[in-house]
C-alpha cells in the first residue's frame, strides 16, 4: 500500500481522487462507453427492441442481479480484524448495501413478468454461454481477488455503468408509457432504483478503492484495479452483444 489517502474534495468529482486512479478511469473510459452507449439501450428506450431480444436481455442479466448481494458478502469476508480507514469504509458500505441489493432481484422479476418471462425462465438461463461471462467474472473477482480490485470490478464498474444506462432508458417516456398503467410502477421499480441521477454508490466504491490503496500504491495493484474495471466492462459488452445475436 502507498501513502495514505483521505478524500477532501467532492465525492463525485474525479479530481478528488489520486492521480493514479484518475488515469485508470481515463484508460478504461472507452470500454465503459461501449457499454453505456450499446445499441441495445436506445432501442429499448425507444420501444424498438424486439420480444426475443428483450427476453434475452432479462435472462442474460439475471445472474448478476441475483448474485450481487453474494458478491458483496464475499468481499465483506475479506476484511480482517485490523482497523484502517479503508477497511472501515468498506465494512460500513458493504453491510449497509447488502440488504438493499437483496430486494433488487425481486424487482427484476417484476420487470421480467411484464414481458412474460417468469422467475423459472430466469433461473433456467436458456442462453449462450457467453451471455453469462459477466456473472462468472464477478463471482471470480469477488471470491478470489483482493478487496480493492473486487470492489472496483463490481460496485464501481458494474453498478456505475448500470446507473448510466438505466438513466438513458428513462430519459424519454416511451418505455414507461409502453407498459399498462396498472403495472407501470411495479414494472419500472428496478429501473428507477438504478437510474443514476444522484446515485452515490459507485462513487463511494471508488472512494473505498482509493482509501484502501492510498496515494502511491504498488504498480501491480494499480494494474490489477485497472484490469478488473476493464474486464467488467468487456464482459458486460459481451453479454449485451449476445442479446442482439440471433
Amino acid at each position: 500500500m502507498g501513502s495514505g489517502f483521505t478524500r477532501e474534495g467532492d465525492l463525485k468529482n474525479t479530481a478528488s481522487y489520486p492521480l493514479w486512479l484518475q488515469e485508470v478511469l481515463l484508460e478504461t473510459g472507452a470500454a465503459k462507453s461501449r457499454v453505456s452507449s450499446h445499441p441495445l439501450f436506445p432501442a429499448l428506450r425507444d420501444g424498438q427492441l424486439g420480444p426475443r431480444e428483450m427476453r434475452a436481455f432479462l435472462i442474460n442479466g439475471w445472474p448478476v442481479i441475483n448474485q450481487f448481494p453474494q458478491y458483496m458478502g464475499m468481499n465483506l469476508q475479506k476484511i480482517g480484524p485490523e482497523e484502517t480507514s479503508g477497511s472501515r469504509l468498506a465494512r460500513r458500505y458493504l453491510t449497509r448495501n447488502i440488504r438493499v441489493e437483496q430486494n433488487h432481484a425481486d424487482y427484476w422479476v417484476d420487470w421480467a413478468a411484464a414481458h412474460d418471462v417468469t422467475r423459472e425462465d430466469l433461473q433456467a438461463g436458456e442462453a449462450p454461454a457467453l451471455a453469462f461471462a459477466l456473472s462468472h467474472w464477478c463471482w471470480k473477482s469477488s471470491s478470489a481477488d483482493p478487496l480493492h480490485s473486487a470492489i472496483a470490478a463490481t460496485n464501481f464498474a458494474v453498478e456505475g455503468v448500470t446507473g448510466e444506462w438505466s438513466t438513458l432508458l428513462l430519459s424519454r417516456t416511451t418505455l414507461e408509457l409502453g407498459y399498462p398503467e396498472s403495472i407501470r410502477k411495479k414494472t419500472l421499480r428496478w429501473l428507477r432504483m438504478h437510474a443514476h441521477y444522484d446515485d452515490a454508490h459507485p462513487w463511494e466504491a471508488l472512494d473505498i478503492v482509493a482509501t484502501l490503496l492510498g496515494q502511491t500504491p504498488r504498480v501491480a495493484d494499480i494494474r490489477h484495479v485497472k484490469r478488473s474495471i476493464q474486464r467488467s466492462y468487456e464482459y458486460f459488452e459481451v453479454s449485451l452483444n449476445c442479446c442482439l445475436e440471433g
